[in-house]
C-alpha cells in the first residue's frame, strides 16, 4: 500500500458538479418552463377548439338547410327537421340548437367555454350569415382567443 502524501490527497479530492454549475442548470430549466408550459396550454386549447369546431358543423350545416327548407328559424331545433340530436365529444359536453342557435359548452381544456353560433336570415335575398359568441365563466382570456381564432369562417361576424 502506498502511502505516500500524493496518493491520500487523490482520496480526499471530490467529483461531481459544482454549486453555480447546479444552479445555472435550474436557471435554463426555469426559463424553458416559463416560455413552454404557456405556449403547451395554448396548443391544447386550440387543438380542443378544433374538436368543439368539429362538432358543431354538421350542426351549422343542418340549421342552413332547415332554414332554406322552412323559410325561417324558428322550426330550426335540435332533433327536428334534419338536425341531429345532442351529442357530446372529448371536449364538448354539449351542443344544443334552439331556433338555428348552435350553443356548445365546453370540457376539460375548453372547461367554462360557451361558444354561440346566432343565425341571422336575411328574408329579401334568402341568405343566411352567422355571428359567433364566445364566453368564457372564470375570465380565462386565452380560452376566448383560441375560441376567436379557431371559430372563423365565411360569413360569421362577432358579437360582443
Amino acid at each position: 500500500m502506498n502511502n505516500s502524501p500524493a496518493t491520500i490527497l487523490n482520496f480526499n479530492q471530490q467529483s461531481g458538479f459544482t454549486l453555480i454549475e447546479l444552479m445555472v442548470v435550474i436557471a435554463i430549466i426555469a426559463i424553458l418552463s416559463a416560455v413552454g408550459i404557456p405556449a403547451y396550454q395554448s396548443y391544447i386549447q386550440k387543438a380542443a377548439m378544433t374538436d368543439m369546431l368539429q362538432a358543431m358543423m354538421p350542426y351549422k350545416t343542418a340549421v342552413e338547410l332547415c332554414a332554406l327548407e322552412q323559410g325561417s328559424l324558428t322550426e330550426c331545433n335540435i332533433g327536428a327537421n334534419g338536425i341531429p340530436p345532442n351529442k357530446s365529444t372529448t371536449y364538448v359536453s354539449s351542443l344544443d340548437v334552439s331556433q338555428g342557435t348552435i350553443t356548445a359548452t365546453g370540457l376539460q381544456a375548453l372547461q367554462g367555454l360557451t361558444a354561440t353560433l346566432t343565425p341571422q336570415l336575411d328574408s329579401s335575398t334568402g341568405d343566411l350569415n352567422w355571428q359567433k359568441n364566445c364566453q368564457v365563466s372564470g375570465g380565462n382570456t386565452s380560452l376566448i382567443t383560441a375560441c376567436e381564432q379557431v371559430l372563423r369562417f365565411p360569413s360569421v361576424g362577432e358579437t360582443q
